[in-house]
Order: structure tokens, then C-alpha cells, then sequence
């Protein structure tokens, strides 16, 4: 098999904005009240974007990333991310940069700003020619506004993500312009469920989940490739996705293999703590 060509720093910098946008997105498609009740808030920054939850007691929702592409990553940058999740009432909050931009004196920024390395995320990439669809027994079709407490079910139950609730924010997903949402079921139960946001040339896949009884049954490999089939049809040449970093591939890791995705590098998420 030819190993594809790789991907160069045009790509890395669709593929690391394309995540940015749509976790942008996924914030802030929030109505006036949830934000308000959540405490979320949402910037552009540089090239990049940040994004903060006040209400969050995992941290996961405050992040800044997509920098470095047509504005350097140096200290200006990161104070002004910094002062951005102390405005918006963070004391802590993640930071994270592709390994392709990031500065030569990093070690000196990170130092003086108090940012160490927690988790690392996989990074994956696509080109259109080279996707293998998967398959399913199950029956497939797109998400409406109704399906909205069942996605947030598979949420819950897959990464045990239950505080805060995040059913307002699947529901914004279902209503963005720039996404769509798929799903697996047998027969009234909604067992799996995947996003993909368009942006240009680029898809991201995200926010895919699978209830853990029906694991197993090519849910996730049949979802990636109902995304995949409607971003191609919408034009796009690159897909991306991300999961968690490990020493050994995990069952997200080989879903996308699988499916012609190839990781691309390990992006640490530097943590930032008052």
C-alpha cells in the first residue's frame, strides 16, 4: 500500500483551525440564557480563537488553540489568552499549539506564564481520495431537533461527560449552518452519534460516541463514513479529527486507521493555573 504524501504546513494549519472553529462554534451556538446560566464566552485571538465556561468543573471547555500560522506564537499572544480566561472569570484554562509552529523559545514563554504539560491529544488527517468507508447492520440517518436528549444520553454514557449539561449545546450543534449530525440506531434507541463541521475545504469530525452495549458492531467506522460522504459532497478535500493520546491505540485510534486517517503529531495541552 503507498503511504500518502505528508501533509504540509498549509494542511496542518486547515486542520488545526478547522478543530478551533468548531469548538468555537460549539460554545458559542449556545442561547443567550445558557451562556449567561454557564458562564461562556467566546474570542477570536490572532489567528487563533480561545473559549471559557465558568460553570465547568472538568476544565474542559476552556481552551485556546489554532495559533501560530499568520501571527507568530510569542508572549504577547499568550498573555493576551491569558487575560482572556481571567476576564471571563477562568483561574485556570488550556492552551494548545501544533507542534509544526510552535516557537523556539517556548520553554522561556511557558516559563514565565506558569504553563506545564498536561494531556496530549492525537492529531488525524485525511485527503478525500484516500478514505475506506466502514459499514454497519445498524440503520443510519441525520439527527433533528428531537434526537437532541438522546445524543446527549451517548454523551454521557460514552465520556462520562454528565457536569456540566451539555444538551443545550448538542442542541445549537443540530442548528449550526456549518454542521451535521448523524446517528446509528437500532430500532427506536439511539446508540451512536457523530458531528462534522464544514468549514471551506476541511472537515472536522468531532463529538462522536457510541452507548457502551453496542460497542463492537462498527458504529463509529460506519459514522465516520456517513461524515465523510457528506463532506465530500459539500466539496471538501481534508478531513481531521482528534483523540486522546496513548502509548497504545485505542479504539478511537484504529476507527480512523481504519478508515485512512493517519495521525499526523501529539499535541500537549499546556495548563495554565493562577
Amino acid at each position: 500500500m503507498t503511504t500518502p504524501p505528508a501533509f504540509g504546513i498549509r494542511d496542518i494549519q486547515l486542520i488545526e483551525q478547522a478543530e478551533a472553529e468548531y469548538f468555537r462554534r460549539f460554545l458559542a451556538g449556545a442561547s443567550d440564557d445558557v451562556a449567561a446560566t454557564l458562564g461562556i464566552r467566546t474570542a477570536h485571538i490572532g489567528d487563533g480563537m480561545a473559549a471559557a465556561m465558568v460553570e465547568d468543573p472538568t476544565g474542559t471547555w476552556t481552551k485556546a488553540m489554532g495559533f501560530g500560522f499568520d501571527r507568530v506564537v510569542d508572549d504577547a499572544l499568550v498573555t493576551d489568552v491569558l487575560d482572556f480566561f481571567r476576564a471571563a472569570g477562568r483561574k485556570s484554562g488550556r492552551i494548545a499549539i501544533a507542534p509544526a509552529v510552535m516557537p523556539e523559545n517556548w520553554e522561556e514563554i511557558r516559563s514565565k506564564h506558569g504553563l506545564v504539560g498536561s494531556s496530549s491529544w492525537t492529531k488525524f488527517a485525511c485527503r478525500v481520495d484516500d478514505f475506506v468507508p466502514g459499514t454497519t447492520d445498524l440503520e443510519m440517518r441525520e439527527l433533528t431537533d428531537g434526537d437532541v436528549d438522546a445524543w446527549a444520553r451517548i454523551i454521557r454514557d460514552a465520556f462520562g461527560m454528565s457536569d456540566p449539561d451539555l444538551t443545550p449545546l448538542l442542541a445549537g450543534t443540530i442548528a449550526d449552518p456549518a454542521a451535521r449530525v448523524f446517528g446509528t440506531w437500532d430500532g427506536d434507541l439511539l446508540v451512536g452519534a457523530g458531528a462534522v463541521h464544514i468549514f471551506g475545504e476541511t472537515a472536522s469530525f468531532n463529538t462522536g460516541g457510541t452507548l457502551p452495549s453496542h460497542r463492537g458492531r462498527g458504529v463509529q467506522s460506519a459514522l465516520i463514513a456517513v461524515r465523510a460522504a457528506a463532506a465530500a459532497e459539500a466539496g471538501c478535500r481534508l478531513f481531521t479529527a482528534e483523540t486522546g493520546a496513548s502509548a497504545e491505540k485505542n479504539v478511537s485510534h484504529r476507527n480512523l486507521e481504519r478508515s485512512g486517517f493517519t495521525p499526523q503529531y501529539d499535541r500537549i495541552n499546556w495548563l495554565w493555573q493562577e
